[in-house]
């Protein structure tokens, strides 16, 4: 529970390269959530990520990360264009 209150405090920010009208090349997938919070150092299985589909859009959604069988903390997830 104390991973959860820690993970739901987070706010994930990944980079997209953007084309016109602000479409993204590609989506955003559990498998990069996974890495993004590696990289601030929690070890998440990308199974635990509960994305229902592919974030294909930019700005911020919720998504659900199932820590234990009753444990499930909501991540803030923030899609924005990467900077050329």
């Amino acid at each position: 529970e104390a991973l959860a209150e820690r993970i739901a405090q987070l706010e994930i920010e990944i980079a997209r390269r953007v084309g016109e009208h602000d479409t993204l090349y590609g989506s955003v997938t559990s498998a990069d959530i996974a890495q993004a919070l590696e990289a601030r150092g929690f070890e998440v299985e990308k199974r635990r990520i509960q994305l229902p589909d592919p974030l294909k859009a930019l700005g911020e959604t919720t998504v659900p990360v199932k820590i234990h069988r009753d444990v499930t903390a909501q991540l803030r997830v923030k899609v924005v264009a990467e900077r050329q």
